[in-house]
């Protein structure tokens, strides 16, 4: 006999049994018992045998038995039907938290946008108050200058032109030609020249020309002839 394992006697039916099981002995007792009861029933109210009795005993404990297993086989597909019907609700939670998720950054998301909307109207405020300040300094330079402008106006004595006095006007330079160098006799009071004593065994002729020339010479002029009617003999 293994250690787990216990021995109860029990009586049915008028009928002693030595029962060797791994349950406690009060449960055993209380099923030999029920047994006991149920078949001193069956021989009291339908007048049987212990034998018939215990045969019916039998049968009703089967028919429970199934019945019992077929509950137990309902329960437990119900159970996985629960079990199914959890799953997909646990998928639904999830997906309803990451949809909660995404409401609640988009939520804080309009928040900020909210703030920095209030923001930006401030400043937007600010700036139309500044405008409207510039425009209004603005309207008060433009009735300044209006008014400026129906003042009457002074104007000033035209000043006299003092006239400039006139150039005097230039002398014009008169150049010498060669004919003019012959024929024109200058202002100047023309330097006498020395007589030279000739020699009276010279019998040359004089040339007036060459005379002229000579004295032109002594004078300062530089004569440039292109030409003469005459031949000059220079001594």
């Amino acid at each position: 006999m293994e250690n787990n394992k216990i021995k109860v006697t029990v009586f049915v039916a008028g009928q002693r049994f030595n029962i060797i099981t791994d349950k406690s002995e009060k449960y055993v007792l209380d099923i030999a018992s029920e047994i006991d009861a149920r078949i001193n029933s069956l021989v009291l109210s339908q007048d049987m045998t212990r034998e018939r009795a215990a045969v019916l005993t039998a049968m009703d404990y089967a028919d429970d038995s199934t019945l019992d297993k077929e509950n137990i086989t309902a329960v437990k597909e119900q159970i996985k039907d629960y079990l199914q019907e959890i799953e997909r609700l646990q998928e639904n939670n999830a997906k309803l938290i990451s949809d909660y998720n995404l409401l609640k950054a988009e939520y804080e998301r309009l928040i900020e946008d909210h703030r920095s909307a209030e923001e930006l109207q401030s400043v937007l405020t600010q700036s139309e108050e500044k405008n409207a300040a510039l425009q209004e300094e603005l309207n008060q330079l433009q009735a300044e200058f209006d008014a400026l402008k129906q003042q009457p106006t002074v104007t000033a004595a035209p000043e006299e032109e003092i006239p400039l006095p006139e150039a005097p006007p230039e002398k014009e330079e008169k150049t010498i030609t060669a004919e003019d160098d012959l024929f024109f006799e200058p202002e100047e009071t023309p330097v006498k020249p020395e007589k030279k004593k000739k020699n009276r065994h010279d019998h040359t002729h004089v040339n007036p020309y060459q005379q002229k020339a000579k004295q032109n010479e002594q004078k300062g002029y530089t004569q440039q002839r292109q030409y003469s009617f005459f031949d000059i003999n220079e001594d």
